[in-house]
């Protein structure tokens, strides 16, 4: 049993984290603005970034932390807020930690396989390069402030998280009505990578992770096998036996999301190379498996 902390632990990705963190009987602290409705909501202990003490200690911290990358236009005040969102939470739990008596022995901190930029046809691993974009910025000045952990001797890993897949929230709930209405398509002209990976081997990664106390650095949570739009929308919509014949012509989607846009049209083809040399065994590895597994929750 580890005492854990996570920043970010009521989100879509955090909740669940935390329910399967709890089954493994773990005693966790949840930081939230909101502490009263994180209790309610998950039965856990819940207080706010004031309430830490450099006398407090924890096993294992957890960020995951940052305004949702997708929900809104990316203007320039959007984009600060997607910054600030990520970089003030980081930098206050770094400069908890310097504070305490007893540091953790493990600090995971959030990310996305944005890092790496859109990169087109090239198949990319955590040895990769990036190409020099707003998500990249985004993302490099969050792990580089995450990197702080280390200077401080905690083993730190960077979850390069790629698009989460599950009913229950983020893209695919967004996209399941307009396909169960036949009103799915491919965006664009289909041939861009998108790699994704189910919320459950999401989950269970990052508990693989926090089990690996050698592992250290940039870790791509993603499927072994990235799927480009086309077929991605040719297998949610046969999972729901529906047909899929409502493409989104790519200047459209560009009129109407600005740069933001690029989300969805940029093409990047992310492996889990660092997981599968751990041996991480994913559940669903193909979309075919996530989507029966999935489809068949919703």
């Amino acid at each position: 049993m580890k005492k854990i902390l996570i920043a970010g632990g009521s989100g879509f990705l955090g909740a669940a984290l935390c329910k399967a963190l709890i089954a493994q009987g773990h005693q966790l602290t949840v930081i939230s603005r909101d502490p009263e409705q994180v209790k309610k909501k998950l039965a856990v202990q819940a207080i706010s970034l004031a309430d830490l003490t450099a006398t407090q200690h924890f096993d294992v911290v957890i960020n995951l932390t940052g305004a949702g990358i997708a929900e809104q236009r990316w203007s320039d005040e959007r984009k600060k807020t997607l910054l600030d969102s990520r970089l003030q939470t980081t930098q206050a739990l770094i400069d908890w930690i310097r504070q305490t008596a007893q540091k953790p022995t493990r600090f995971l901190s959030g990310s996305a396989i944005g890092w790496y930029g859109a990169q087109g046809e090239q198949t990319l691993t955590e040895q990769s390069s990036p190409h020099n974009e707003f998500v990249h910025q985004l993302c490099a000045a969050w792990e580089q402030c995450a990197q702080q952990a280390t200077d401080l001797g905690i083993p730190t890993v960077l979850l390069r998280t790629g698009v989460v897949l599950d009913p229950a929230g983020g893209m695919l709930a967004k996209v399941l009505l307009p396909f169960k209405l036949c009103l799915g398509g491919r965006l664009g002209d289909g041939q861009q990578w998108m790699s994704w990976i189910s919320r459950d081997d999401w989950v269970s990664a990052v508990l693989f992770l926090i089990e690996q106390p050698a592992v250290t650095g940039p870790i791509n949570l993603c499927a072994p096998h990235p799927a480009r739009n086309q077929v991605f929308t040719q297998s949610l919509a046969k999972a729901l036996h529906r047909p899929a014949v409502f493409p989104m012509p790519a200047f459209v989607l560009q009129f109407l999301l600005g740069e933001m846009s690029g989300l969805l049209l940029d093409s990047q083809r992310v492996m889990p190379s660092r997981l599968e040399e751990l041996g991480f065994l994913f559940r669903h590895p193909t979309l075919p498996d996530a989507f029966a597994h999935l489809i068949s929750q919703n």
